[in-house]
């Protein structure tokens, strides 16, 4: 009888474990997810924010040739703005291409550390395109 009793509380415990492995790998891949849809976002983001930075270099080229004293050199802020894009997009891919060797070594703590500063980037590019906006706004209006 106390057998039973003992190998029925392994077999409860055992369930329990089994049922704790299950959570934690549910927690486990819910924070990969998550982590993959906020890349994921802030390269959508990033693509929009690329094909407006377009539109600046050409409204800056415009304002350039149709408003007298605005000198041409205004030019270069949605330029630098455009570079610093290239920059995270090429952070992106070299994150990306990181995951795809995920079986081979990888450094936990360096793939941490390089999706933070991406996203700390994008967040930047964010900052940075607004200012290149609200700079052609206040030369267009002036």
């Amino acid at each position: 009888m106390e057998d039973f009793d003992l190998y029925k509380e392994k077999q409860k415990l055992d369930e329990t474990l089994a049922s704790l492995d299950k959570t934690l790998a549910s927690l486990e891949k819910r924070s990969y997810d998550g982590t993959r849809d906020i890349l994921k976002y802030f390269d959508r983001i990033n693509d929009k924010l690329f094909t407006f930075n377009n539109i600046m270099i050409a409204g800056f080229f415009a304002m350039g040739k149709l408003k007298d004293n605005v000198p041409l050199e205004l030019i270069y802020v949605p330029i630098v703005n455009l570079g610093i894009l290239i920059f995270i997009e090429y952070r992106m891919m070299e994150k990306s291409r990181m995951e795809a060797n995920v079986l081979e070594n990888i450094d936990l703590n360096k793939h941490k550390k390089t999706t933070s500063q991406t996203n700390s980037l994008s967040l930047s590019a964010i900052t940075t395109t607004t200012l290149v906006a609200l700079y052609f706004l206040y030369n267009l209006f002036k």
